[in-house]
């Protein structure tokens, strides 16, 4: 009993140490993939201009998770059963006067955490609304199904929101929260019929 409950309270100090390892690859390595942007293609990646990489900063990782293949195999959903597992990636707004202007995906390769990529500017100025207009959830994930091309706002509570890929694949409104079970239903609901 001892040991579970010295699991139990170690869990949360794993996943802050993790996020800090994550924050501080992004630190390191953001201008890196700055410069790489091509010149003249700035507009592309968020920024205005090149002199905004001296001012970019990162803000709070977002995990990503997806739909395990169990949920794809399984015939009925199982309330009980969780579907929801992680990719390994994290997406990492890069921000310039508070503004997400787009993200960095950190992944681990070969047991080392590192950028794999930069972009995304649309999607970061879609958590950036999510943030702004939802103040009091504080964990927040990316739920990516990438059977439908869609992505939620995965909250602490098992809470999800639609941006607007997924609002747009599964014709449900970007402004309600919906839990897990009814969002693996529409989705399981139009695999069946395709």
């Amino acid at each position: 009993m001892k040991k579970l409950l010295l699991i139990l309270l170690c869990l949360p100090m794993i996943g802050f140490g993790q996020l800090s390892i994550i924050q501080q690859v992004a630190n390191e390595e953001l201008m890196d993939y700055l410069i790489k942007i091509p010149f003249g293609q700035e507009k592309m990646f968020g920024f205005n201009n090149r002199e905004e990489f001296f001012q970019a900063k990162i803000g709070n990782p977002y995990e990503v998770f997806t739909l395990s293949k169990e949920f794809f195999d399984d015939t009925n959903i199982k309330r009980d059963k969780s579907y929801i597992v992680s990719t390994g990636n994290w997406r990492v707004p890069i921000i310039v006067d508070n503004e997400y202007n787009a993200l960095l995906t950190v992944s681990k390769e070969n047991n080392k955490w590192s950028v794999v990529k930069i972009g995304a500017k649309g999607l970061a100025n879609e958590l950036e609304g999510f943030e702004q207009n939802h103040l009091s959830i504080n964990i927040r994930n990316i739920l990516r199904v990438f059977q439908i091309k869609g992505d939620f706002i995965l909250t602490s509570n098992n809470k999800l929101y639609p941006l607007t890929s997924a609002s747009n694949a599964l014709l449900i409104d970007r402004n309600t929260s919906y839990s897990t079970y009814e969002i693996l239903t529409l989705i399981k609901n139009i695999r069946l019929k395709n």
